[in-house]
């Protein structure tokens, strides 16, 4: 199934060098190319665009504030950002980009940001299945969709589910919840699992550790080293 890719970037050279290197990717379609992060607001249709491959250093807006404007409006589809600066990665993947593929541009590491951002979809269609955690208080049950979970932190023996302003108990342990959880799970501490597509910051924090706080939540989880590497693995840090 073809899918349908726009491109945004205030240089024509770098437009004309996508859309070269995109001529080769028979299921990609390039359905617009866009001087600006502010065209793409003002033009994006986010039912029927995939991909967004999106510079950062443009005019007016810059990408990352694209992007965090895109996650706010509910965008289903994905952004890989292409540019030349590296100091953006944190910023970027901390709003969920797909990757960040530095210029000058190659061909074989564009396909391999494309195949992620593919897989990613293909995550987000799964989980239009709604699946769901039973928490359970007392004599009551109540359903947890999994996408709306921020993080699972132990506390006092118990895990519990953080999804907004929200907490619920949860009775399996931390092992078992990883081992049922979607891939972007990723356990960043013995007493956590965090939603990394909830993320809204990471920061750097003493003994090579992160800290990290979420988009909808005031939650605050603070991983351990070995937590830190994984993530920063996952979010090409």
């Amino acid at each position: 199934m073809t899918k349908r890719i726009v491109i945004v970037d205030d240089e024509q050279a770098a437009r004309l060098k996508l859309r070269q290197l995109l001529a080769s990717l028979s299921e990609w379609q390039i359905v617009a190319e866009l001087n600006s992060g502010q065209a793409l607001l003002e033009t994006l249709n986010k039912s029927a665009t995939a991909v967004v491959l999106l510079d950062i250093n443009m005019p007016g807006m810059n990408g990352i504030e694209v992007l965090t404007t895109l996650n706010a409006q509910g965008f289903t589809g994905e952004v890989i950002f292409t540019t030349a600066h590296s100091r953006y990665a944190v910023d970027a993947f901390a709003e969920a980009a797909a990757d960040y593929v530095l210029k000058p541009l190659d061909g074989n590491r564009l396909q391999l940001a494309l195949e992620r951002a593919a897989q990613k979809l293909h995550v987000k269609q799964l989980q239009q299945t709604q699946q769901e955690l039973i928490s359970h208080v007392g004599q009551r049950a109540r359903p947890l969709k999994v996408e709306a979970i921020d993080a699972i932190v132990t506390q006092d023996g118990i895990q519990l589910a953080h999804s907004g302003s929200q907490v619920y108990p949860l009775e399996h342990t931390l092992k078992q919840l990883a081992d049922q959880l979607p891939p972007h799970f990723l356990r960043v501490h013995r007493g956590a699992i965090v939603n990394r597509y909830r993320l809204s910051e990471v920061e750097r924090w003493l003994n090579g550790r992160l800290l990290l706080r979420f988009i909808h939540s005031d939650l605050e989880v603070l991983t351990s080293r070995n937590g830190a590497r994984e993530l920063k693995r996952h979010l090409k840090m």
